[in-house]
């Protein structure tokens, strides 16, 4: 069966993305064209550009994450540097360093042969999308100079720069950059000395389900397989956030920034049907510091959700 495959972010936790999808090829599931979000569009990079499902899945449960996202140098100055974490944020513009991940994802890539989108690129076969599309791999990023979302490689073209020719590891930088963790990626603007500051696509969808829905009226050659790391909500999801202070106040600001975007589709039985929900429940997007336990706990989980979404298909 061939599909598409949408991949929600999700921090650590997208370990078990890893574990879902390798239980949906496990049942002949081919993927098309892949996007990711975040942790997503680590999984959707390695997977468009030709690691076979399984492969992934005993890498992501191998994974250390802590040693591939180190605390940042004042981190290790121990409480002195604890303090000055404020300090990373205003210079870096974010506490946590991601070089080590994307060295290691840039070194995965390199192996499959894939450094730039033209070596992601699609043969059309026939009534397709248009050319600028035809790519295995998007991965959903947020301009936050222009106030927009930003889908790679599509639309590198309203920044002057060719698709083809732009390394698929920056886009990955760029989709997975959660605000004041991670640094964010610059992309500079078509003649002028201004750039265009791209963060985690996260923060307006991060979960694009509808990125390779056809806009022609035209029946879709085949389905979108999307993968959410939640709960299957039971009716019209409702997200509450008690707003009792500052904090409270800025999380509940922030999630609303993330999730109002997708709230639409999950309010639409047809996404439901179409979607793995993985219930990641009691495992923090941030919780770097995974077990192998925990982690083969969370790839678990993805395969169980996929077998249970396949056998709930008519």
């Amino acid at each position: 069966m061939r599909s598409d495959l949408v991949l929600e972010g999700g921090g650590a936790k997208g370990v078990a993305l890893a574990g879902a999808v390798a239980g949906l090829a496990a049942h002949g599931i081919r993927f098309e064209r892949i996007a990711g979000t975040s942790a997503g569009a680590i999984v959707a990079a390695l997977l468009a550009a030709g690691m076979p499902a399984q492969e992934l899945d005993r890498l992501a449960r191998e994974l250390d994450l802590r040693a591939l996202v180190p605390a940042g140098p004042l981190d290790r100055l121990g409480r002195v540097g604890q303090g000055l974490r404020g300090l990373s944020v205003l210079l870096e513009l974010g506490i946590f360093d991601h070089r080590p991940l994307m060295a290691w994802l840039r070194e995965r890539l390199a192996a499959l042969g894939v450094e730039t989108f033209g070596d992601l690129r699609r043969e059309v076969d026939g009534d397709d999308v248009s050319g600028r599309r035809q790519y295995r791999l998007v991965l959903a990023a947020a301009d936050i100079t222009r106030g927009r979302r930003v889908l790679l490689p599509w639309d590198y073209d309203e920044y002057g720069l060719d698709p083809d020719a732009q390394p698929v590891v920056p886009a990955v930088a760029a989709s997975a950059a959660i605000p004041l963790v991670f640094e964010p990626v610059r992309l500079p603007f078509p003649d002028t000395d201004d750039t265009a500051v791209l963060v985690d696509g996260a923060l307006l969808s991060n979960f694009p389900v509808d990125v390779f829905d056809r806009t022609d009226g035209a029946p879709p050659r085949w389905p979108t397989i999307g993968v959410k790391l939640t709960a299957r909500p039971e009716g019209p999801a409702e997200i509450v956030t008690p707003v009792t202070g500052p904090v409270s106040y800025l999380r509940a600001v922030i999630g609303t920034a993330v999730t109002a975007w997708d709230q639409r589709h999950l309010d639409d039985p047809r996404v439901v049907a179409r979607t793995v929900f993985v219930d990641t429940t009691g495992y923090p997007s941030l919780d770097f510091d995974l077990t192998p336990v925990q982690r083969a706990a969370l790839a678990d989980r993805g395969h169980a959700a996929a077998a249970a979404w396949l056998g709930a298909r008519p």
